[in-house]
């Protein structure tokens, strides 16, 4: 964990939970002219608060993640062999042995890992997702935290289905909940955002108790 890189997350988080608060205040603008619409509206709000205060409850710790290889001496004095600066804290956690499906499933749960299986497969071991999950916006968390989803933001993410890939020890299904078609395109790529870095909050907290 590096003081550098938790400043910087945390410079990120204030700007993405002020730009949800500003699509919050247009949300309260749209027509409540049917019961749809309000009801809508009412969800949209509903989602992007409940966003905000699960992204602030995770404050970020800076994580910088190290691949080792077992054979030490060969990896020792590579470029993959990071020098470490004053301040920093080295983390070694428990090697896991299960693979956690967490949001809109009908049993959230931890399952123990099984060598070649797909997200699929670990998917339909926690029942399925719900009436309001979102089938479309599934993504996976790799434990190192790089993230495997099938709609692109543009920042270098993982294309194609991410229910196909194997998964391995420590890797995390995350289902979100279905947004309503309301507040534009914007707000629907910050909740998409919100979605994923709530998540990758909790899968790092799970990681580092």
């Amino acid at each position: 964990m590096r003081r550098e890189v938790r400043e910087m997350e945390i410079r990120n988080q204030a700007e993405l939970i002020s730009r949800m608060k500003v699509e919050r205040e247009h949300l309260k603008e749209l027509p409540e002219g049917t019961t749809e619409q309000r009801n809508n509206k009412l969800n949209a709000i509903a989602q992007t608060d409940a966003a905000i205060t699960q992204i602030a409850a995770n404050p970020p710790i800076g994580r910088v993640v190290i691949h080792i290889q077992s054979d030490v001496s060969k990896w020792r004095n590579t470029p993959a062999d990071v020098a470490l600066r004053d301040g920093d804290v080295l983390v070694i956690p428990k090697k896991a042995n299960v693979v956690t499906v967490n949001g809109q499933v009908f049993n959230p749960t931890a399952i123990s890992s099984q060598s070649g299986r797909s997200a699929k497969w670990y998917l339909s071991q926690a029942g399925g997702p719900t009436p309001i999950a979102d089938k479309k916006g599934v993504f996976v968390i790799r434990a190192d935290g790089s993230v495997l989803s099938a709609k692109s933001n543009g920042g270098g993410w993982f294309s194609g289905d991410p229910l196909n890939t194997p998964l391995r020890p420590g890797d995390a299904v995350m289902v979100p909940e279905k947004t309503p078609k309301i507040g534009g395109p914007n707000w629907q790529l910050i909740m998409q955002t919100a979605q994923v870095a709530s998540s990758v909050a909790l899968a790092v907290a799970y990681i580092h108790p």
